[in-house]
């Protein structure tokens, strides 16, 4: 108002002239002038004005409650209808947004990547279900050696693989390449099967549960599921097959990644890789594998001990961290976060 009333001043215009000098909506102005001679705020928001109090620290942790994804945030609509007497919509979804892209910014800085560095050292496995049968989901076990992304087996079924299932397929697979001296896995049932851990604790292969509900702890076998998925795809197409069929095509589909030439590989295959680390068995025999796991249990009681908890659930964050210490300082794999190599968890290793 200031501008225009020293426009007009110095031009010995008229508003309107003033008005369409400035590209402003005559009316607008009209608005701001009157509301100005009457002392109230030039500009309002629009809808009924709010008149219970807003706490917004409050506020702020309700909405860092909510569940973000990347676009959008859950629950943003039951918590305007409790505060909808004390902040308007627009309002609440600026706080939102602002909320949501924080966290993506402290998700980005804190993100790391891993690096597997060694074939044959640390192997993966998971399920997953896709609408491949007529009328029903169709089933694909995966397992995959993370250094050379090699696909042990990508096995297709009408149903999950259960606990004897997978225990017989490891089996198996030690027998055919050698057993790794890790195994990734989450917490399903059939992956904590009591014949998986006999399996397991014969070869000595130490596990590596993932945490509940944080897919990307086993990032790397999510991402050659992917990999599977797209081929298999692209033979089946959008429509059902037998499970005989689906058997076949996740098997062929497994072996087609496998001889992809990769440039994370240096131009091999991971077929080549996978052979190339044949040798890291021999270094791993099963007096080796106990020291291992001593070396990290007794890490993992150091971490407890640092922490003052001793909960389930911190045993095992413990004893992931302290795995995840021992295959850095051993050079098996590399945490890179934002293009820098990050140092090892913690440097009280030598006790």
């Amino acid at each position: 108002m200031n501008i225009v009333e020293d426009i007009r001043q110095e031009l010995k215009a008229p508003y309107g002239s003033v008005c369409r000098e400035l590209e402003l909506p005559y009316s607008s102005l009209m608005r701001w002038r009157n509301r100005r001679r009457a002392g109230k705020r030039l500009v309002q928001k629009p809808g009924p004005a709010k008149a219970a109090p807003l706490d917004l620290e409050a506020l702020h942790e309700e909405i860092g409650q909510l569940e973000h994804g990347r676009e959008r945030t859950r629950g943003t609509g039951a918590l305007y209808q409790q505060h909808r007497n004390e902040i308007s919509r627009r309002d609440l979804q600026a706080l939102v947004e602002a909320t949501r892209r924080e966290l993506r910014r402290e998700a980005g800085a804190l993100e790391r990547r891993i690096e597997w560095l060694v074939p044959g050292a640390v192997w993966s496995m998971d399920d997953t279900k896709k609408h491949w049968l007529e009328n029903r989901f169709g089933h694909m076990h995966l397992v995959m050696d993370l250094g050379s992304r090699y696909n042990l087996r990508a096995l297709g079924s009408e149903v999950q693989a259960n606990g004897w299932k997978v225990a017989e397929n490891l089996a198996d697979l030690f027998h055919r390449h050698g057993p790794p001296l890790f195994m990734k896995m989450d917490g399903g049932s059939n992956f904590g099967h009591r014949e998986v851990r006999r399996v397991l604790a014969e070869s000595w292969v130490i596990p590596l549960v993932s945490p509940p509900y944080y897919p990307p702890y086993n990032g790397g076998i999510e991402r050659g599921h992917q990999e599977v998925l797209r081929q298999l795809s692209a033979r089946i197409g959008f429509g059902t097959v037998s499970p005989r069929e689906l058997f076949l095509q996740c098997e062929v589909s497994g072996h087609e990644v496998n001889h992809k030439q990769r440039q994370s590989l240096g131009g091999c295959t991971a077929c080549q890789a996978l052979v190339a680390g044949r040798s890291f068995h021999r270094r791993f025999g099963r007096r080796q594998r106990k020291e291992v796991f001593e070396q990290i249990t007794s890490l993992a009681v150091d971490i407890v001990a640092a922490l003052g908890e001793h909960t389930a659930t911190i045993n095992e964050t413990a004893f992931r961290y302290a795995a995840e210490t021992w295959m850095q300082s051993n050079n098996i794999i590399r945490v890179v976060r934002n293009g820098e190599v990050l140092p090892t968890f913690y440097r009280f290793w030598s006790h």
